[in-house]
């Protein structure tokens, strides 16, 4: 069985807050093959994303992000 679970870090470039945060990472939660989002504690700069690569990509949890009003970009997987 091939494993298509991935993972990857998005910089959003500005600490989010309490609220912009959780709001965040209820709309990639919704997305379609994302399994897990998340703020990362020690930088909240940074989100942290589990996702099925069968269901979805990289690009378009990015352009979630982006259409957010975030000026994100990729930085780990």
């Amino acid at each position: 069985m091939k494993a298509t679970l991935g993972n990857i870090l998005v910089d959003v470039r500005q600490p989010l807050s309490q609220q912009s945060g959780d709001e965040l990472v209820s709309e990639l939660g919704c997305l379609q093959g994302v399994s897990r989002a998340w703020v990362s504690p020690r930088t909240p700069r940074l989100l942290l994303v589990d996702f099925d690569a069968e269901q979805t990509d990289t690009q378009h949890i990015l352009h979630a992000v982006v259409r957010r009003g975030f000026d994100a970009r990729l930085v780990g997987m």
